[in-house]
């Protein structure tokens, strides 16, 4: 049973580790696209913030990197 603890902690620590190296690429992504849709369209109002919208993609590559 400890080293199923230790396991899921060991995980954890990785997955937060990852989250620090791929949060600041996601955000320099949001940022561009958000950028390229307010030259293409004009003025186009995002649902929410680039911060958040980059939040969700690094959970996601994340998430989908321990379940692959």
């Amino acid at each position: 049973m400890r080293s199923y603890h230790r396991d899921r902690e060991s995980d954890r620590v990785t997955m937060g580790r990852l989250l620090l190296l791929v949060y600041p690429l996601c955000l320099l992504v949001a940022m561009t696209a958000r950028i390229g849709r307010v030259f293409r369209h004009g003025d186009d109002t995002p649902g929410q913030s680039v911060f958040a919208e980059a939040r969700a993609s690094a959970h996601a590559v994340v998430g989908y990197a321990f379940h692959a």
